[in-house]
């Protein structure tokens, strides 16, 4: 897997697939300090190399560019910084970060490293002319994930944002889970409580252990959240999004 391949193939859960007017950015104020970088095979970042490390990180294939949540890094002076980004499938964070040392940027994700280099000017300016610049891609992130003793697998997710509680609940064997329809939702500090529409599954997430109503009892051994990531060959027919095409 190469590191742009890394990137461009984040699986990340329920993020729309059509940009909306309100995902939009306003870039205006720092179009003329944004600067271009391209690895020659049409992948592009765009970003304000010695500013704010959190702010205006760009990541697209010149039409459209998505926010790329940053939550680290460092600068020195003018001649070097490192921006550590959010790629859920790396253990170790530091290893998915854009960087500039000795002269070089390199995208770094995981063990593999590719070399950008600044666009061209005239194209540089053509990018940010007519590209579009849109927030964070992914809207949802997971919350739960369970399964019972028939191999029955019950998986939450909710907005990212943490004033949005609006779970979505879905059920199915393993890489064919389906959502459904939720007619009570209990969410407190003593646990979850999702009630389906037709009353058929009322499942029940406690602190440390979860119950359904169902005539399968819940597996134990597998946790409300595993620790490790989550296989995209569960989620499969979760509706997900790429951060552009594969390389």
């Amino acid at each position: 897997m190469t590191s742009t391949t890394a990137l461009l193939g984040l699986l990340v859960l329920s993020a729309p697939q059509n940009a909306k007017e309100d995902d939009l950015v306003d870039v205006s104020d720092v179009r003329s300090e944004l600067k271009v970088f391209d690895d020659g095979n049409g992948h592009y970042l765009a970003l304000i190399p010695f500013g704010n490390l959190f702010d205006h990180f760009y990541w697209g294939d010149g039409k459209d560019f998505w926010l790329v949540p940053v939550f680290g890094g460092k600068m020195d002076g003018n001649e070097a910084f490192d921006r550590v980004f959010w790629d859920p499938r790396i253990k170790q964070r530091w290893q998915a970060s854009f960087y500039l040392k000795d002269g070089v940027y390199t995208l770094l994700c995981s063990d593999r490293k590719t070399v950008f280099h600044p666009t061209e000017t005239a194209r540089a300016e053509e990018l940010l002319g007519k590209g579009s610049f849109h927030k964070q891609r992914w809207k949802r992130r997971a919350y739960a994930l369970t399964r019972d003793t028939a191999g029955t697998y019950y998986y939450v997710d909710r907005a990212r944002t943490e004033e949005k509680t609006d779970f979505r609940l879905y059920s199915g064997p393993r890489g064919a889970l389906k959502p459904l329809r939720m007619t009570n939702v209990v969410s407190d500090s003593a646990g979850d409580v999702f009630a389906t529409k037709s009353g058929e599954l009322k499942l029940v997430l406690g602190k440390n252990e979860a119950s359904s109503e169902r005539r399968n009892q819940l597996d134990r051994s597998v946790p409300r959240l595993p620790s490790r990531p989550i296989p995209s060959s569960l989620l499969r027919h979760v509706t997900t999004a790429t951060l552009g095409r594969r390389s």
